[in-house]
């Protein structure tokens, strides 16, 4: 699975002009959106790269799973329906981790609050410090546990019908016997294991090195972001998730 999902992002061998087209234009993207972001009102323009972003993923996540070859890549020739796609997507991360953060920023802001003398809970004593260490763990734990089963809700939702609407794909996505038909597959873990160890290099690139290094690291975090996707979806498709291959198709 490791091996296709890295060759997932370079297309077919006669289609390199539009891999080079897909890359570029990903992680052109990542790099407008990093250095805009903190330029207001640029910084708008930034949401919306991402979004755009997140659109492509969710179409990856819908087509890689049950491709015979990477001729299903996606690209980026129809904005508009990435955008739909991206905000949708967007939308059900949020709504997926909004618990765990939610946790998280109430331990943070209690830990500050604490040590500057106006909370509670001072975390520089053994009983704050503990206090903190559990709310911190706590929060670890629920966003792993929310995690595990996004990209299966997001594959879904990209395999679902394109002409079922919205409301349906969404309703599809988060089908309770779908899902936990996903997540307990020993194939799914192996693939989100392969997809969150892939991640965590892109990430890695845009923080090493010196400034030019990170700026070129952006192209190399959306091509192995393309290629944890693809991992997601052949984790998925190797279970036999409920959209099938209607949905699949990287132009629809």
């Amino acid at each position: 699975m490791l091996r296709e999902a890295l060759r997932y992002p370079l297309g077919p061998a006669d289609a390199r002009g539009a891999t080079a087209e897909a890359l570029a234009t990903g992680g052109g993207l990542h790099l407008f959106a990093a250095l805009v972001a903190p330029l207001w009102p640029l910084s708008v323009f930034s949401l919306v790269s991402w979004v755009l972003l997140v659109g492509y993923l969710v179409r990856v996540l819908g087509a890689a799973g049950d491709a015979a070859d990477p001729a299903t890549r996606p690209t980026f020739r129809r904005p508009l329906a990435l955008l739909r796609d991206g905000l949708v997507g967007s939308a059900l991360s949020v709504a997926v981790l909004l618990v765990p953060v939610a946790v998280l920023l109430v331990t943070v802001g209690g830990a500050v609050s604490g040590a500057a003398g106006g909370g509670p809970v001072d975390p520089t004593t053994p009983l704050g410090y503990g206090v903190t260490l559990v709310g911190g763990t706590v929060s670890l734990l629920l966003a792993v546990g929310v995690a595990y089963p996004l990209p299966a809700i997001l594959a879904e939702y990209g395999r679902a019908d394109p002409d079922a609407g919205v409301r349906a794909r969404v309703g599809e996505a988060v089908s309770f016997g779908s899902l936990r038909r996903t997540v307990t597959s020993g194939r799914y873990f192996y693939a989100w294991t392969v997809g969150a160890i892939l991640l965590a290099f892109g990430a890695a690139l845009t923080g090493a090195g010196a400034r030019p290094i990170r700026l070129v690291g952006f192209f190399g975090l959306f091509y192995l972001e393309v290629a944890a996707a693809a991992a997601w979806s052949r984790g998925v498709g190797a279970v036999g998730g409920s959209g099938g291959s209607r949905g699949v198709g990287g132009n629809r």
